[in-house]
Protein backbone atom coordinates (compact mmCIF):
# COMPACT_ATOMS: atom_id res chain seq x y z
CA UNK A 1 0.00 0.00 0.00
CA UNK A 2 1.34 3.14 -1.15
CA UNK A 3 1.57 6.76 0.84
CA UNK A 4 -1.03 8.03 -1.58
CA UNK A 5 -3.42 5.26 -0.74
CA UNK A 6 -2.78 5.36 3.09
CA UNK A 7 -3.51 9.53 3.19
CA UNK A 8 -6.77 8.54 0.98
CA UNK A 9 -8.19 6.21 3.15
CA UNK A 10 -7.23 8.46 6.63
CA UNK A 11 -8.89 11.42 4.68
CA UNK A 12 -11.45 9.20 3.87
CA UNK A 13 -12.75 8.48 7.02
CA UNK A 14 -12.10 11.85 8.81
CA UNK A 15 -14.73 13.12 6.25
CA UNK A 16 -17.02 9.89 7.62
CA UNK A 17 -16.22 11.08 11.28
CA UNK A 18 -17.31 15.12 10.26
CA UNK A 19 -20.36 13.86 8.65
CA UNK A 20 -21.51 11.88 11.16
CA UNK A 21 -20.57 14.45 14.03
CA UNK A 22 -22.48 17.13 11.97
CA UNK A 23 -25.47 14.33 12.04
CA UNK A 24 -25.50 13.81 15.58
CA UNK A 25 -25.50 17.57 16.16
CA UNK A 26 -28.41 17.81 13.62
CA UNK A 27 -30.38 14.73 14.93
CA UNK A 28 -29.89 16.33 18.78
CA UNK A 29 -31.29 19.87 17.65
CA UNK A 30 -33.97 18.19 15.79
CA UNK A 31 -35.43 16.28 19.26
CA UNK A 32 -36.48 20.19 20.20
CA UNK A 33 -38.50 20.12 17.57
CA UNK A 34 -39.23 23.38 15.66
CA UNK A 35 -42.00 24.27 17.88
CA UNK A 36 -41.79 25.85 21.62
CA UNK A 37 -44.51 25.92 24.02
CA UNK A 38 -45.26 28.93 25.71
CA UNK A 39 -47.23 28.98 29.08
CA UNK A 40 -49.40 31.98 29.84
CA UNK A 41 -52.45 33.31 31.63
CA UNK A 42 -55.31 34.12 29.42
CA UNK A 43 -57.57 37.15 29.91
CA UNK A 44 -59.81 35.07 32.09
CA UNK A 45 -56.86 34.20 34.13
CA UNK A 46 -56.78 30.82 33.22
CA UNK A 47 -53.16 28.83 32.25
CA UNK A 48 -53.61 28.23 28.09
CA UNK A 49 -50.65 26.99 26.09
CA UNK A 50 -49.27 29.05 22.59
CA UNK A 51 -47.34 27.30 20.30
CA UNK A 52 -44.09 29.35 18.98
CA UNK A 53 -42.85 28.20 15.70
CA UNK A 54 -40.24 30.78 15.24
CA UNK A 55 -39.74 34.63 16.04
CA UNK A 56 -39.02 38.39 14.76
CA UNK A 57 -37.25 40.67 16.89
CA UNK A 58 -38.92 44.32 17.12
CA UNK A 59 -37.34 47.32 18.92
CA UNK A 60 -40.01 48.81 21.94
CA UNK A 61 -40.92 52.07 21.51
CA UNK A 62 -42.08 54.09 24.49
CA UNK A 63 -45.83 54.09 23.15
CA UNK A 64 -45.65 50.58 22.81
CA UNK A 65 -47.77 48.07 24.73
CA UNK A 66 -47.81 43.89 24.64
CA UNK A 67 -51.17 44.49 23.55
CA UNK A 68 -50.44 46.81 20.92
CA UNK A 69 -48.04 44.93 19.73
CA UNK A 70 -50.72 41.42 19.76
CA UNK A 71 -52.61 43.69 17.63
CA UNK A 72 -50.29 44.92 15.01
CA UNK A 73 -48.40 41.37 14.72
CA UNK A 74 -50.45 38.59 15.81
CA UNK A 75 -53.88 39.79 14.76
CA UNK A 76 -55.36 39.83 18.01
CA UNK A 77 -55.24 42.10 21.21
CA UNK A 78 -56.08 39.35 23.87
CA UNK A 79 -52.58 37.98 22.63
CA UNK A 80 -50.35 40.43 24.45
CA UNK A 81 -49.46 38.24 27.59
CA UNK A 82 -48.21 35.54 25.25
CA UNK A 83 -45.51 38.25 23.85
CA UNK A 84 -44.67 39.14 27.63
CA UNK A 85 -44.40 35.16 28.72
CA UNK A 86 -42.35 34.18 26.06
CA UNK A 87 -39.80 37.10 26.47
CA UNK A 88 -39.87 36.47 30.10
CA UNK A 89 -41.23 40.13 30.94
CA UNK A 90 -43.48 40.23 33.78
CA UNK A 91 -43.80 43.94 34.38
CA UNK A 92 -44.48 46.51 31.54
CA UNK A 93 -43.58 49.51 32.60
CA UNK A 94 -40.43 48.04 33.41
CA UNK A 95 -39.68 47.72 29.53
CA UNK A 96 -37.09 50.23 28.39
CA UNK A 97 -37.27 52.47 24.60
CA UNK A 98 -34.64 50.55 22.23
CA UNK A 99 -35.22 47.20 24.23
CA UNK A 100 -35.16 43.96 21.59
CA UNK A 101 -38.64 41.94 21.88
CA UNK A 102 -39.17 38.97 20.34
CA UNK A 103 -42.44 38.71 18.37
CA UNK A 104 -43.48 35.31 18.38
CA UNK A 105 -44.88 33.41 15.20
CA UNK A 106 -47.68 31.21 16.22
CA UNK A 107 -48.46 29.78 12.54
CA UNK A 108 -46.26 27.16 11.05
CA UNK A 109 -45.25 28.43 7.31
CA UNK A 110 -42.39 27.26 4.49
CA UNK A 111 -40.13 29.78 6.43
CA UNK A 112 -38.98 27.77 9.69
CA UNK A 113 -40.01 24.26 8.22
CA UNK A 114 -37.15 23.88 5.92
CA UNK A 115 -34.89 24.28 8.06
CA UNK A 116 -31.73 21.54 7.27
CA UNK A 117 -31.10 21.71 11.63
CA UNK A 118 -34.68 22.00 13.12
CA UNK A 119 -37.40 20.91 10.93
CA UNK A 120 -38.91 17.59 11.28
CA UNK A 121 -37.19 15.16 8.11
CA UNK A 122 -40.39 15.21 6.03
CA UNK A 123 -40.42 18.63 6.01
CA UNK A 124 -36.38 19.32 5.15
CA UNK A 125 -35.06 20.67 2.10
CA UNK A 126 -31.97 18.54 1.52
CA UNK A 127 -30.52 21.03 -0.45
CA UNK A 128 -30.27 23.53 1.83
CA UNK A 129 -29.49 26.99 1.43
CA UNK A 130 -26.54 29.04 1.00
CA UNK A 131 -24.40 32.27 0.22
CA UNK A 132 -24.47 33.09 -3.53
CA UNK A 133 -20.91 32.71 -5.43
CA UNK A 134 -20.91 34.43 -8.49
CA UNK A 135 -18.58 33.78 -11.35
CA UNK A 136 -15.54 35.91 -9.98
CA UNK A 137 -15.50 33.54 -6.88
CA UNK A 138 -17.08 36.27 -4.55
CA UNK A 139 -19.80 36.63 -2.63
CA UNK A 140 -22.79 37.92 -4.81
CA UNK A 141 -24.74 40.92 -3.59
CA UNK A 142 -28.69 41.44 -4.07
CA UNK A 143 -30.47 44.11 -2.76
CA UNK A 144 -27.71 44.94 -0.35
CA UNK A 145 -27.86 42.35 1.00
CA UNK A 146 -25.91 38.31 0.75
CA UNK A 147 -27.98 37.01 -2.70
CA UNK A 148 -28.37 33.12 -1.40
CA UNK A 149 -29.10 30.12 -3.59
CA UNK A 150 -31.13 27.33 -2.75
CA UNK A 151 -32.22 23.85 -4.75
CA UNK A 152 -30.14 22.01 -7.11
CA UNK A 153 -28.14 25.08 -8.05
CA UNK A 154 -26.85 25.34 -4.47
CA UNK A 155 -25.45 21.66 -4.51
CA UNK A 156 -23.99 22.57 -7.95
CA UNK A 157 -22.43 25.47 -6.56
CA UNK A 158 -21.28 23.13 -2.95
CA UNK A 159 -19.53 20.59 -5.37
CA UNK A 160 -17.73 23.20 -7.47
CA UNK A 161 -16.43 24.55 -3.84
CA UNK A 162 -15.10 20.76 -3.28
CA UNK A 163 -13.43 20.59 -6.51
CA UNK A 164 -11.61 24.10 -6.42
CA UNK A 165 -10.69 23.31 -2.43
CA UNK A 166 -7.20 21.70 -2.03
CA UNK A 167 -6.94 19.96 0.63
CA UNK A 168 -5.51 20.98 4.13
CA UNK A 169 -6.66 24.69 2.91
CA UNK A 170 -9.51 24.88 5.14
CA UNK A 171 -8.40 25.19 8.85
CA UNK A 172 -10.42 22.15 10.72
CA UNK A 173 -11.32 20.47 8.14
CA UNK A 174 -8.56 18.75 6.53
CA UNK A 175 -9.99 16.12 4.29
CA UNK A 176 -12.57 18.72 2.57
CA UNK A 177 -11.63 19.23 -1.15
CA UNK A 178 -9.52 17.57 -3.56
CA UNK A 179 -5.67 16.63 -3.46
CA UNK A 180 -3.73 18.72 -5.32
CA UNK A 181 -0.96 16.23 -6.02
CA UNK A 182 -1.74 13.36 -8.57
CA UNK A 183 1.83 11.31 -7.89
CA UNK A 184 2.85 8.57 -11.15
CA UNK A 185 2.15 10.14 -14.12
CA UNK A 186 1.21 6.58 -15.51
CA UNK A 187 -1.47 6.58 -13.19
CA UNK A 188 -2.96 10.31 -13.83
CA UNK A 189 -6.14 9.37 -15.52
CA UNK A 190 -7.39 6.55 -13.10
CA UNK A 191 -6.25 8.62 -9.68
CA UNK A 192 -7.99 11.70 -10.91
CA UNK A 193 -10.98 10.20 -11.98
CA UNK A 194 -11.03 8.43 -8.26
CA UNK A 195 -9.82 11.67 -6.37
CA UNK A 196 -12.72 13.59 -8.07
CA UNK A 197 -15.48 10.85 -7.55
CA UNK A 198 -14.35 11.06 -3.94
CA UNK A 199 -14.14 14.70 -3.37
CA UNK A 200 -17.99 15.11 -4.88
CA UNK A 201 -19.56 11.63 -3.09
CA UNK A 202 -18.23 12.75 0.33
CA UNK A 203 -21.29 15.60 -0.09
CA UNK A 204 -24.11 13.66 1.77
CA UNK A 205 -26.55 15.22 -0.59
CA UNK A 206 -24.98 12.89 -3.64
CA UNK A 207 -26.20 9.36 -4.31
CA UNK A 208 -23.76 8.79 -6.89
CA UNK A 209 -20.93 9.89 -9.52
CA UNK A 210 -22.37 8.54 -12.89
CA UNK A 211 -19.95 10.22 -14.95
CA UNK A 212 -16.65 11.46 -15.18
CA UNK A 213 -15.07 12.69 -18.79
CA UNK A 214 -12.15 15.64 -18.88
CA UNK A 215 -9.27 17.56 -21.34
CA UNK A 216 -6.42 18.84 -20.56
CA UNK A 217 -5.61 22.34 -21.61
CA UNK A 218 -2.51 25.00 -21.68
CA UNK A 219 -0.07 22.43 -22.55
CA UNK A 220 -1.21 20.14 -19.33
CA UNK A 221 -1.58 22.55 -16.69
CA UNK A 222 -5.34 22.70 -16.73
CA UNK A 223 -7.96 20.66 -16.52
CA UNK A 224 -11.46 21.14 -17.78
CA UNK A 225 -14.05 18.60 -16.06
CA UNK A 226 -17.59 17.49 -16.42
CA UNK A 227 -19.34 15.59 -14.38
CA UNK A 228 -22.60 14.10 -14.08
CA UNK A 229 -24.21 13.12 -10.86
CA UNK A 230 -27.45 11.70 -8.92
CA UNK A 231 -28.78 13.28 -5.73
CA UNK A 232 -30.53 11.97 -2.75
CA UNK A 233 -33.76 13.00 -4.59
CA UNK A 234 -32.82 11.12 -7.28
CA UNK A 235 -32.57 14.50 -9.22
CA UNK A 236 -29.49 14.74 -12.00
CA UNK A 237 -26.88 17.24 -12.05
CA UNK A 238 -24.15 18.59 -13.25
CA UNK A 239 -20.72 20.56 -12.75
CA UNK A 240 -18.52 21.92 -15.71
CA UNK A 241 -14.90 23.61 -14.56
CA UNK A 242 -11.29 23.85 -14.22
CA UNK A 243 -9.12 21.95 -11.63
Amino acid sequence: MTENDKYDILTDNISLMIDNACKMVAKAKEKQGNVKTVVYVDNEGNDAVAYVYDFSVYTWKSTDTFDKLARDYLGDASLGTIIAYFNEIAVESAVESGTKIKIPILTETPANQNNMIYAVPELQDNYGVDIAINDEGDFDIAGGDFGTVSGTDNLAQAIGLRLSTDRKNRIRLNAYGIKNTIGDPMAVKSYLTSSIEQTIEVDPRIKEVEEISYETKNGGDDIQIDVTYMDINGKTGSYKGEL
